[in-house]
């Protein structure tokens, strides 16, 4: 994980030693909110004076407010404007007040970063589009998107990968990274969401001839289920023939390099104008100009594009967190021990091809705007 020394010196600033200062980045990047017990973990000590000043100090300077849950545990969330704008993250939705269902999720999306802080994360939504968008060429129309009502009437916003499960680069023996997913179980003991993320990310799954997905979870309950799931979505033939699909962009092309743009539906222009960018720099490029001047034939070009096309990879892995669990059940069924290995870990296989009650919490601090 990145730690950009600009954002520490900011939070240094603010009052915050190096270490508290790097733990802060971390929690307002991938989390917003954060127990004692991860502070401790990531800063290798007990619990004692250096726990208790920080609490103190994070509450005292109204950057952070601290909820109660089961066996006097705290939860605490990171709120402040003027600590996300000191690492240049202002308007961060983590900086908002969530539902039950949320804070766990977020806690044990917080317990894997800070497990693996070895990973180069892509830790905003423009490090993603980046990433996806200008280096894999990856058209944002296959990106998991949700659209937004603005206060303008009639005026939304797309925002695109709004659940901010972590996303890696591992190297390791991967050359170039692959880029590697997560899906957060806060151990509800249910799959209905998990399959609601694998609809939306099924497009980009598509695109990509590698996918890697670690379900984080601090149960084992769902794992097994979780990856059948996943292999049978995932893992699945495309929808379409590429050759077909190449072909069908071809003569759409040739009818668009004629000017013959009645002959054009809506629904050709749109796939057209997806097609420029999906195969903008596809190796089908130079098949176009043979195929356009009657050279080769529809035969050949699925012949090639069979061979161009490359094997496809889907891999799923399991990873057992804390997540903190003692703090919404009063007999968790299991006490796991957090993994400290440098890879992820678990099941690995390979194929081709609403809100909670606050029963446990009945008061809650209400967030002061910093």
């Amino acid at each position: 994980m990145n730690f950009p020394e600009p954002s520490l010196a900011n939070l240094s600033s603010l009052g915050y030693t190096e270490d508290e200062a790097r733990f802060l980045y971390a929690v307002a990047t991938h989390s917003g909110y954060f127990s004692m017990r991860q502070f401790l973990q990531f800063t290798g000590t007990k619990s004692g004076d250096k726990s208790m000043t920080f609490s103190q100090k994070l509450l005292a300077k109204g950057h952070a407010t601290a909820r109660s849950f089961l066996r006097n545990g705290l939860v605490y969330h990171l709120f402040s404007r003027i600590v996300y704008r000191a690492i240049g993250r202002e308007n961060l939705r983590n900086r908002r007040a969530h539902s039950l269902e949320h804070i766990r999720t977020r806690l044990v999306a917080l317990d894997f970063v800070l497990t693996h802080l070895q990973y180069e994360y892509l830790e905003t939504e423009d490090h993603k589009l980046n990433y996806f968008c200008q280096q894999l060429d990856i058209p944002k129309e296959l990106l998991p998107r949700k659209r937004y009502s603005g206060a303008v009437h009639n005026r939304t916003t797309e925002r695109y990968f709004v659940d901010k499960f972590p996303m890696f680069l591992c190297s390791g023996s991967f050359s170039p990274p692959v880029v590697t997913f997560t899906f957060v179980d806060p151990g509800l003991g249910i799959l209905d969401s998990f399959k609601t993320h694998l609809l939306a990310y099924g497009s980009l799954f598509e695109a990509l001839s590698e996918v890697r997905l670690v379900y984080v979870s601090p149960r084992p309950t769902q794992f097994e289920p979780a990856r059948k799931t996943f292999l049978a979505t995932a893992g699945r033939p495309p929808k379409k023939d590429l050759g077909d699909e190449i072909l069908r962009y071809f003569r759409l092309q040739k009818l668009w390099d004629e000017r013959k743009y009645g002959k054009l539906t809506t629904d050709d222009r749109e796939f057209l104008h997806l097609s420029d960018k999906r195969y903008a720099r596809h190796r089908c490029q130079r098949l176009y100009p043979s195929w356009r001047d009657g050279i080769v034939s529809d035969d050949y070009v699925r012949s090639e594009i069979q061979d161009l096309a490359p094997q496809r990879k889907v891999i799923f892995e399991s990873e057992l967190v804390d997540g903190q669990i003692g703090l919404f059940e009063a007999t968790p069924k299991r006490k796991p021990t957090p993994s400290t290995a440098g890879e992820v870990k678990n099941s690995r296989e390979g194929t081709f091809g609403g809100s909670f009650g606050s029963a446990f919490a009945p008061g809650v601090d209400k967030p002061m705007e910093k």
